[in-house]
This record gives C-alpha cells, structure tokens and sequence, in this order.
C-alpha cells in the first residue's frame, strides 16, 4: 500500500471527578503512527456533495506499522494529518490544524493489504 503521511491521534475520555474531556495523544513509539495513506481533507472535493466534502479517509497499513492494534481507536478521537509534538488539553489547542473526528472504524484483514480503515469528518 502506498503511503503519504503521518498521523497523530487525541483519544477523548471524561474525567468523572473534574466533569471535564481530557485528550490523551496515542502513544505509538514516538506518538503518531508514521505511515499512513491520507485521502481528502477540507474542502477537497464537492463531487460527493457538500456534506461529504470535508470527510478523510485514512488508511493504515500493518505490515508497515508494527504493534497496530484497532481497539486503540474509538468514534469521536481526533485526526491529524502530519506529526504533533505536543499533548492537549482542550479541542481548542488545535486550532492551528485542520481536524477530523473518527467517524468510521473497520478492520479490513483481508486479502494482501491489510489495514485499519478510518473515516472522518
């Protein structure tokens, strides 16, 4: 599978004491899951009309990220396309960026390219 980018992941969870989110950046290593094909973006395509105009599809291929495991994402974690060196505290801290929220999870396991699939929006 052809690969053209990294990612970095923030898995959303809830502090039951403070009732606040809390983002934790998915540890992979070096925090991001370096090889990744990336698909789509905001505003890059109109031809599936303007609600599915801001989606991404993300592809992450297992043979070429060892130790991947799709029980890490869930519905609602945070994409970003590239390497971010840095932890969050708030959606707001990634203003800079253009983000997607996990919309879509499936294992597609088989045939030659196995892969972790994921939709955003």
């Amino acid at each position: 599978m052809i690969v053209n980018s990294s990612l970095t992941v923030y898995h959303k969870d809830f502090d039951e004491g403070k009732r606040l989110e809390t983002w934790t950046r998915y540890n992979f290593g070096t925090k991001n899951i370096p090889k990744v094909w990336w698909h789509g973006g905001k505003g890059s395509s109109t031809n599936k009309g303007y609600e599915n105009a801001n989606d991404v599809k993300v592809r992450i291929p297992y043979d070429i990220n060892q130790n991947l495991d799709i029980k890490i994402f869930k519905i609602g974690d945070i994409l970003v396309q590239g390497h971010l060196d840095f932890d969050i505290k708030t959606t707001r801290d990634l203003l800079n960026y253009e983000i997607y929220n996990i919309t879509s999870i499936t294992n597609n396991v088989t045939g030659i390219n196995k892969h972790i699939h994921l939709e955003g929006k």
